[in-house]
């Protein structure tokens, strides 16, 4: 007679039932590997996610910046500009002054008179556009 272990195996309900047993124990084991994954995944989206709120911060910080940086850029060069125009303005007067004394030297004391008329009248223009701009700062 053959051992009971070895007409069990050619019992074909047996083998049926164990291959059941068989794929549920391997259907368990997937379903373990794929809630490990799927728990995996959700700390790396979760991670991600944090991640790119920082970026979105950093970059709304950045673009703050770049306003400030921008504005600031504006005002200097209105203030170049602002001391440009100075600079012509003083280089005018500087001239007349200049011219003025020219004149004295060569004796043309009418000549010397009307420029500093002008010279006169040019600053008292001046210091008018001067108050209008920036008040008491000018004088």
């Amino acid at each position: 007679m053959a051992p009971v272990a070895a007409r069990r195996a050619h019992n074909p309900i047996e083998q049926t039932a164990s291959t059941s047993v068989m794929q549920r124990e391997k259907k368990i084991k997937m379903d373990k590997k794929i809630n490990k994954t799927m728990k995996r995944l959700k700390v790396d989206i979760a991670k991600i996610s944090k991640d790119q709120r920082s970026i979105r911060e950093e970059q709304r910080k950045i673009r703050e910046k770049l306003e400030e940086i921008g504005s600031q850029c504006a005002q200097l060069r209105e203030e170049t500009e602002l001391i440009f125009k100075q600079k012509a303005g003083n280089q005018v007067l500087l001239i007349l002054v200049f011219q003025i004394i020219k004149a004295r030297q060569g004796r043309d004391f009418g000549k010397a008179a009307s420029l500093a008329c002008t010279l006169r009248d040019l600053i008292a223009n001046q210091k008018g556009k001067c108050m209008l701009m920036a008040g008491p700062k000018c004088e």
